[in-house]
């Protein structure tokens, strides 16, 4: 038996070796967020969708003015950016279309440069600079020529990107050198500037001065917009190039939220951790992550992006493919495996069981007589001893029941004279014809609040007549501060009265209101408030308080 359960143990532990072992929480804890996210995508998209809406029905207003169209077009432009490209692009001429109408030379410029970045995210990056080259730099206004860099560089950027293991020397050469004309236009504490000049560090290899640099602009920032999403994707390449794995993957992390959140469709975070995942051997989410950026991709509708992912998407596919069909052998095998095993070891039980009943037929006498023995000398212990205990418990019974008939019968006494009392007066009164007085005796309140003072006081003086001493023990379950002091011996407040019900084994809250002639909340207060003052705060105290005077 020992060797077939070894070998099914064992067996367990190598079906369990193909799974993960986790061993970072904060990781851990921001895949499933982006986990949760994405099921989610569906309403974060659906809110864009529905500002973009509402920009368009302004289109259908008559009497738009051509400015107020060009307003109206650069919120669409706004509203499509990194979400979907065709629709960008197409209100991006149409901006440019209604700029030119104004003459407008600002609006004109604002409008190009915007275009050739449409144009270089969507892939066509050779237009994009011809765009940006056939503009007059002499008309640019200082931001013109700020927004003018970065869409150079940009430009650049995705080039390169798309060029990967091309040899792109000249762009980058071009590339640094719009880098270095955008950092000197830009103030130093910009957003833009933290960006770039962090960049810049971070490819001269000063790591720990562009850590510096992102770190200082990143707690500036809201963790559900785009500009937060592009410095922890920076944060992650920053790490990766320190080869801190581990941390590029939590910054990979919080960029993908940030893009799922926002919907943001132009992204290249979830790509990048889907594919660390990859190496990992977290195929199953790596395969969910990888899809999940191509149907961005799709939807963005770049073809950059679509480029750099469906070259990542058929390796990861495969292999989880793969792996599923591993695993399906593997589990196909652990049944077989099981079965055989599970056949001999019922076998095994049932040869085990035949020769342990011959046995114990054998001692089974034996063992009736020893143990009979054995419980009946137990049994007369334990006999003995509660007899003891029974003794002591009906003595303190029989005291304590004396002294609640007397104070139930002293109570009892005490309130039928009262109400034989109150039957005589009303009987006089109603022979006399004095309704007007019946009516203002039962309607009056000051009796009731009378009667009830005196009951509570009858309470209290029965309750402190059987238990003299909780006050005392009470006393000790409170820090030392908050402790009671009475100095009437034969009265309770209105916390140690509640208190007192529950020692007497009433704890339901709506009986200790209708007793008492508190709100359910006025008694829930109380109970919270002495609980607070408790030494010992573990949330048993009104246990500890049903011990009392035991």
């Amino acid at each position: 038996m020992k060797f077939f359960i070894s070998v099914f143990c064992i067996l367990l532990i190598l079906a369990s070796t193909g799974l993960p072992a986790a061993n970072n929480a904060t990781l851990d804890s921001l895949l499933m967020e982006i986990d949760n996210a994405v099921k989610n995508q569906n309403s974060y998209i659906g809110q864009r969708e529905n500002y973009i809406q509402k920009i368009k029905t302004q289109l259908n207003n008559s009497g738009q003015t051509t400015e107020s169209r060009y307003i109206i077009y650069s919120q669409l432009v706004n509203g499509y950016e990194a979400f979907q490209s065709d629709s960008l692009r197409k209100y991006s001429i149409e901006r440019l279309s209604t700029a030119e109408s104004t003459n407008n030379i600002t609006w004109i410029i604002d409008s190009k440069i915007n275009l050739a970045l449409v144009e270089a995210q969507r892939g066509f990056f050779q237009e994009a600079i011809d765009i940006l080259d056939d503009l007059d730099r002499s008309l640019f206004s200082g931001q013109q020529l700020v927004n003018y860099y970065k869409a150079c560089y940009d430009t650049y950027v995705y080039w390169v990107e798309y060029l990967e293991g091309f040899d792109t020397s000249s762009l980058l050469e071009k590339k640094q050198a719009t880098q270095d004309s955008l950092i000197e236009l830009l103030p130093e504490d910009s957003y833009d500037y933290a960006v770039y000049f962090g960049v810049k560090y971070m490819e001269r290899g000063e790591f720990d001065t562009a850590e510096a640099v992102f770190q200082s602009m990143l707690s500036k920032l809201t963790s559900t917009n785009r500009d937060y999403a592009i410095l922890t994707s920076l944060l992650a390449n920053l790490y990766e190039r320190k080869e801190d794995v581990e941390t590029q993957k939590e910054f990979l992390a919080l960029s993908a939220l940030a893009d799922i959140h926002g919907a943001i469709m132009e992204n290249t975070s979830l790509r990048t951790l889907a594919l660390l995942l990859f190496n990992e051997n977290e195929i199953q989410r790596a395969d969910r992550y990888i899809k999940k950026s191509m149907e961005d991709a799709n939807f963005y509708n770049a073809r950059l992006r679509n480029f750099q992912t469906a070259r990542i998407l058929p390796v990861i596919d495969r292999a989880y493919q793969q792996d599923r069909v591993r695993q399906q052998k593997m589990l196909t095998a652990l049944l077989v495996t099981i079965s055989v095993l599970s056949f001999f070891l019922l076998m095994t039980i049932f040869f085990l069981i035949r020769q342990m009943r011959k046995l114990a037929k054998a001692q089974k006498e034996i063992m009736e007589i020893n143990s009979r023995l054995n419980e009946l000398n137990t049994e007369l212990k334990k006999a003995n001893d509660q007899q003891s205990l029974t003794n002591k418990s009906l003595a303190e019974a029989n005291h304590l029941k004396e002294r609640f008939i007397s104070n139930f019968l002293e109570i009892c006494t005490e309130y039928i004279e009262k109400l034989e009392k109150f039957k005589q007066s009303v009987h006089v009164k109603l022979k006399v014809g004095q309704t007007n007085d019946i009516l203002r005796m039962t309607s009056s309140t000051a009796d009731s609040s009378k009667e009830l003072k005196e009951l509570y006081e009858n309470f209290d003086k029965a309750f402190l007549n059987i238990y003299p001493d909780f006050v005392e023990e009470f006393n000790t379950l409170l820090r030392p501060e908050e402790q009671y002091i009475i100095t009437d011996n034969t009265t309770l407040n209105q916390e140690l009265r509640i208190f007192a019900l529950i020692r007497l084994g009433i704890n339901d809250s709506n009986k200790m209101a209708v007793f008492l002639h508190y709100s359910l909340r006025t008694i829930y207060n109380y109970r919270s408030k002495v609980k607070s003052k408790a030494l010992d705060q573990k949330g048993d105290f009104e246990e500890k308080v049903r011990q009392l005077c035991s």
